[in-house]
């Protein structure tokens, strides 16, 4: 048997009208809508919480650090916009765009430890023993591949660049 079908059944969402495309759209506004509140509160939150940070901030920059009580200065070092100097002076940072909080990697970084102290490392010399290596084996590789070539260039039957490179190494042995 022969099956047919109409392609405006497929086009169509609900061809018998049994689902009410009016009631889906409702829902589905109302859940952007509710999510776009929730983001512009969580907007608000961060904006108040910097604002609250920036005060604080501003109030103990004023005051000296011999003035203050324990709980204020574990506040002055968990507040991401205040800086303590090594001389015990308290500042704000100005404010970034990002809230972001320092890698490791980038505390290390700042910290100097392991920044070059004004000398250059030696330069390293190159191997002797190297560099005689290096010529010996382009030039094994050079006869390797005139035995193992025709002279139009292309590999003799049933030989691959790995014969090459093995024939090189055994030729190079030799030499030694």
């Amino acid at each position: 048997m022969e099956y047919s079908f109409d392609f405006d059944d497929f086009r169509d969402r609900d061809p018998r009208g049994l689902f009410d495309d009016r009631e889906f759209m409702r829902e589905r506004d109302l859940r952007d809508e509710i999510a776009r509140e929730r983001a512009a509160l969580e907007r608000d939150r961060l904006e108040d919480e910097r604002n609250r940070a920036m005060r604080e901030a501003a109030k103990l920059e004023q005051t000296k650090v011999e003035d203050l009580s324990t709980q204020a200065i574990v506040e002055a070092i968990n507040n991401p916009l205040v800086s303590v100097a090594s001389d015990g002076k308290i500042f704000s940072r100005p404010r970034r765009r990002t809230m972001r909080r320092p890698s490791g990697r980038d505390i290390i970084r700042r910290s100097g430890q392991f920044a070059m102290q004004g000398f250059d490392l030696p330069a390293k010399k190159p191997r002797k023993k190297n560099k005689k290596h290096c010529k010996n084996l382009s030039s094994c590789l050079r006869q390797a591949n005139a035995e193992l070539r025709t002279k139009k260039g292309k590999l003799r039957k049933g030989k691959t660049q790995a014969d090459i490179m093995k024939r090189a190494q055994r030729l190079l042995r030799k030499m030694k």
